[in-house]
């Protein structure tokens, strides 16, 4: 565990050097990201379960998030059908 902390650490430090900005700033970052990746998942999720409307899915992640994960949504699909038929 100690190492993955290290490679960790180093990670920060050099992201914080390249970018020119504090180690607090890229942690800030990261979490803002992770937060982000998190949310928009849960709510693509709901949205293929049935749970929400598309039209709310645009509302809280954006078309752009939608059709990107309607496309490959369509993609498996379409490659479980054909490895079915194969």
């Amino acid at each position: 565990m100690r190492g993955l902390y290290m490679k960790l650490t180093e990670k920060i430090k050099e992201l914080a050097r390249y970018r020119g900005v504090s180690e607090s700033e890229i942690i800030e970052q990261a979490i803002e990201s992770g937060v982000d990746d998190l949310w928009t998942g849960s709510v693509l999720s709901k949205y293929f379960e049935g749970e929400i409307e598309r039209e709310r899915a645009v509302e809280l992640v954006g078309i752009d998030k939608v059709r990107q994960a309607e496309r490959e949504k369509e993609s498996i699909e379409e490659d479980v059908e054909w490895g079915a038929n194969a």
